[in-house]
């Protein structure tokens, strides 16, 4: 495994506002699944360029974030952009111009920024709609001590009902979200031997008791990510054959 990452929320969210030069239902860009696409309309050509404008908003107030992150969900870009609003002008913030891949994880070099602007030219079969499952614009908010999970026991929570029908058989109903998805992802994990300012600052993200984005395999499988609620009470042990470096910590994780 590698290190997990944790990260403040997708500020790409409900309360953004959105300008989209080829239309399209900008609630897909931030519904947490990646079966429901956004999907341009009209610009099905890779001559023409389309243009993703998100304003950071909160409150009806339009707010600064800082973004050092990006995930890119089930999409079809082949040449794009990321640009980030300084005050007077659009500097990119990542780019590629030849894009294999369907599902990604990006760090950037942080900016802040209250406004940030996707631009796609071309798919990776020619001449689409441009389409994308979910954008994730977010902020670092721990790497705990750079650790591993000692331990990491993923699981996945379906919302079923089983009715005995009256011959004996079982009819089972399975129910998706919005989304298109069936399960929701929860994990059973532990830190071991971590240093005080790791466990501190666990523990400030328990405290805070704000739901966060968890990237299990920041690594081997960096473009998944969660949005979580930290569900168990803290958990905590002291091994003092190791001073300074000897914390356990238990995090339980649900989806949102």
């Amino acid at each position: 495994m590698s290190e997990p990452r944790l990260y403040y929320r997708n500020w790409v969210d409900s309360q953004s506002i959105f300008t989209l030069s080829h239309g399209g239902n900008s609630s897909y860009l931030y519904d947490r699944g990646e079966t429901l696409l956004y999907t341009t309309s009209g610009a099905n050509s890779d001559a023409t360029t389309a243009s993703i404008y998100v304003y950071f908003y909160e409150g009806g107030v339009q707010q600064n974030r800082i973004i050092d992150a990006i995930f890119l969900k089930n999409y079809n870009w082949k040449n794009w952009s990321a640009s980030w609003w300084n005050g007077s002008s659009w500097p990119t913030i990542t780019s590629d111009s030849n894009d294999t891949n369907t599902s990604r994880y990006i760090g950037v070099s942080p900016v802040t920024t209250n406004a940030v602007r996707f631009d796609i030219t071309s798919t990776k079969t020619a001449n689409q709609e441009k389409s994308i499952g979910e954008i994730v614009v977010c902020q670092l908010l721990s790497v705990a001590g750079n650790n591993d999970f000692s331990s990491y026991d993923p699981k996945w929570r379906e919302r079923t009902k089983e009715i005995v029908l009256g011959d004996g058989a079982i009819h089972r109903v399975n129910v998706k979200d919005s989304a298109g998805r069936l399960c929701k992802y929860e994990a059973a994990t532990k830190f071991t031997y971590l240093s005080k300012s790791a466990r501190d600052e666990l523990k400030a993200i328990k405290d805070a008791g704000q739901p966060f984005l968890l990237q299990p395999e920041s690594v081997t499988v960096p473009e998944d990510v969660y949005y979580v609620h930290w569900a168990n009470a803290w958990d905590e042990k002291y091994m003092s054959s190791y001073k300074g470096s000897g914390y356990e910590v238990v995090m339980n994780v649900k989806e949102v």
